[in-house]
């Protein structure tokens, strides 16, 4: 099977590239998230678009900036309803659709 070439400075979402991480196994990255944040990603999560940020700057929405758990919390929406609604959905139609329910 051929190796797949990935590249410093190339971009998954809001992750850029800086180095492949020495590791056995899976492959794993180096990456800078665009609020700075340094993170360890597997290959096969950024191909996939599993992962495309640090996870920890947030979601801008109506002003406010927070993580998809303090948006869950805040409008009484369990966590991982929120992230399969964020996939289909921006931020503003799954925290409404929330509120008609």
């Amino acid at each position: 099977m051929r190796r797949i070439s990935v590249f410093p400075g190339e971009m998954f979402g809001d992750l850029q590239v800086i180095c492949e991480m020495a590791n056995k196994g899976k492959r794993k990255f180096q990456c800078k998230c665009y609020c700075g944040t340094q993170v360890e990603v597997r290959l096969d999560h950024l191909r996939s678009g599993h992962t495309t940020s640090c996870g920890s700057c947030g979601i801008s929405h109506a002003g406010k900036q927070m993580t998809v758990k303090q948006w869950a919390e805040a409008y009484g929406l369990n966590e991982s309803t929120l992230r399969a609604r964020l996939k289909v959905m921006s931020i503003g139609e799954a925290l409404e659709r929330s509120l008609r329910s």
